[in-house]
């Protein structure tokens, strides 16, 4: 996505709405010009002409007004079109841009409101913004045509007309930036506001909600936030309309002016009455463009710019360093087989605005066919591991290497090949169970690969009871979809990490949904079927998960504390490993 990505740039090959938009706006401004001119030649030749000549006059003012009155509702069918194509450009480009976004900008606070921003209509900022630019051209041709006409008569209204573009530049400046300032505290607001409303109306929240009672703290929660946001708001929307309301005062009064100015060269006959009386409605519409310019156009104007700015802020936001695969395409096979060793050398990483580093001085290596356990105190850094580990964060010192190779070198979606996971947070895809298993690895479909990952994670029994098998819809998504509990959805996201067959596991507390019989069951089987392509690496507070781990990694600030098996950890006498896993062990006496 380019910067300074325009209508027209957006549209593409398809400017048909835009261009006829356009064509009636010049129509418009002509036909101001030519009625002044009619009508002049209609009221100061009415005695001469034959009646021919008389309709033909009739007719062609019947004409213009005609125009005008169907011009309006033609422009505001343009508009919308114009809104529905952007709508489809600027959603495309935003989400695959937000696909592309490194995983560390996206968790910015500053990142995320700016990506709600632009989730919030930008196609109507945007062909506002168009038709605003439309609207002040075609006015200001119409006003130069009409001009023309009269100011060889009245030369002094130039004078006016000039006072009062300058008016206009300065009420651009003042309105545009009241403007901007309340398009980003709209926003925000609807970001804070829809959090709270979520809240409310969450149906996973249900049950919390009537047990704690909280509903009507969240409700003043809401209205305190609505009143705070409307006092933020206020003095940017009082000054704003103040200067709006003085504006339009005196734009009134330059049409108004019109029939004073005017008098005295119709009195001496340096103006015909034909001329008089056609240019004092064509004055009014001139003092009402003015009007729109000042209160509609330019306020319209500006927030196109805010919302221009920001999609090139958005196309700004660092990458993750890859070109997603096309759609259809397969990730290399047996890329598992390719991997031997993954390894860590004095790494270091601190987040935007911190000083002390998450990670501090990190050494690792890790081997294929064996499992590994992740455990360490909330806090310790091993989300963030985590991340370092898939490439998903870059260190700020230190490398992480693939069999000797720098994983920065490496594109991104062969180093995505490598691993699997199934997080704590997991995602809940309100699809088929097909789709919810087969999306860690989309292509070509493998029926008995999908049945195998399905039954490793316990589900055969499960889906087989399943109206529909595999096909079965799951949620609230359409009607009829199948509500799972807790522990299905997360074999669920078991299976999906099964089927994509990487060679590297992540194991992020995977089992806390489920029961002490499941989660035993499905700790001993995954530890026992080691496989020499595959590594499994277990992210746990449950330290009984870790017992038949090869390796267990112990940490803490910032580093891995110890590093052993069970036995060898717990032979340490005043170990971290040894008291934590005393501590939760005493739990259970």
């Amino acid at each position: 996505m380019g910067r300074n990505d325009t209508v027209w740039k957006l549209l593409g090959g398809k400017p048909w709405a835009p261009l006829g938009a356009g064509c009636l706006v010049v129509a418009g401004a002509a036909c101001n010009v030519a009625e002044v001119v009619v009508l002049e030649e209609f009221v100061d030749g009415f005695q001469d002409f034959s009646r021919l000549r008389i309709l033909l006059f009739a007719v062609l003012l019947a004409g213009f007004y005609g125009f005008r009155y169907f011009q309006t509702p033609l422009l505001e069918r343009l508009n919308h079109l114009v809104g529905l194509q952007l709508r489809a450009a600027l959603d495309r480009k935003v989400a695959e841009k937000a696909a592309r976004i490194s995983a560390a900008a996206l968790e910015e606070e500053e990142n995320q409101a700016l990506l709600g921003r632009l989730q919030n209509e930008p196609e109507r900022r945007y062909a506002g913004g168009f038709f605003a630019v439309l609207q002040i051209l075609g006015g200001a041709v119409g006003t130069a045509g009409v001009f023309a006409l009269i100011l060889e008569h009245v030369p002094v209204y130039l004078l006016i007309v000039v006072l009062l573009l300058g008016l206009m530049a300065v009420v651009f400046r003042l309105i545009g930036r009241y403007k901007v300032t309340m398009y980003h505290s709209r926003q925000e607001i609807a970001r804070r506001g829809d959090y709270l409303s979520g809240i409310l109306f969450d149906r996973s929240l249900a049950q919390e909600k009537k047990l704690f009672g909280y509903t009507g703290y969240i409700q003043k929660l809401y209205r305190e936030e609505t009143i705070a946001s409307g006092k933020s708001m206020r003095k940017s929307i009082l000054i704003s309309n103040l200067i709006l309301w003085l504006y339009d005062n005196i734009t009134y009064l330059f049409s108004a002016s019109a029939y004073l100015l005017f008098l005295p060269p119709l009195y001496q006959g340096e103006m015909n009455l034909g001329l008089y009386i056609a240019v004092i409605p064509a004055l009014v519409r001139m003092g009402e463009f003015f009007v729109a310019v000042g209160s509609s156009c330019l306020p319209a104007y500006r927030e196109y710019l805010a919302c221009l700015e920001d999609m090139n802020r958005l196309n700004a936001l660092p990458e993750q360093y890859y070109v997603p695969e096309k759609e259809g395409g397969k990730r290399p096979k047996n890329l598992s087989d390719q991997f031997h060793e993954i390894k860590g050398e004095n790494l270091v990483f601190r987040y935007p605005g911190q000083e002390k580093p998450v990670i501090e001085g990190l050494n690792f290596t890790f081997q294929s066919g064996r499992n590994y356990a992740l455990v360490g105190e909330n806090g310790c850094g091993k989300s963030t591991f985590i991340k370092l580990l898939m490439g998903l964060y870059q260190p700020e010192k230190g490398v992480i290497t693939v069999d000797g190779e720098d994983i920065r070198t490496m594109e991104f979606g062969r180093l995505q090949g490598l691993f699997s996971a199934v997080f704590q947070d997991f995602n809940r895809y309100d699809y088929t169970i097909r789709e919810n298993i087969v999306l860690s690895d989309l292509g070509e479909e493998e029926e008995e690969r999908m049945q195998s990952a399905a039954s490793e994670a316990g589900l055969d029994a499960w889906i087989a009871s399943c109206p529909e098998g595999y096909d079965t819809r799951l949620g609230n998504l359409e009607e009829g979809g199948v509500n799972l509990s807790g522990g299905q959805w997360q074999r669920l996201s078991i299976a999906r990490l099964l089927y994509r067959r990487a060679g590297i596991c992540i194991w992020d507390e995977p089992t806390a949904a489920m029961d002490p019989l499941a989660e035993s069951r499905l700790y001993g089987t995954f530890q026992k079927k080691k496989s020499r392509n595959r590594l499994n690496l277990f992210v746990t507070h449950r330290l009984g998960a870790a017992v038949g781990a090869d390796e267990i990694c112990v940490m803490g600030e910032g580093r891995f504390l110890e590093q052993g098996n069970h036995e060898e950890l717990m032979k340490k006498a005043e170990g971290v490993y040894r008291r934590m896993f005393e501590a939760q062990k005493g739990m259970y006496q």
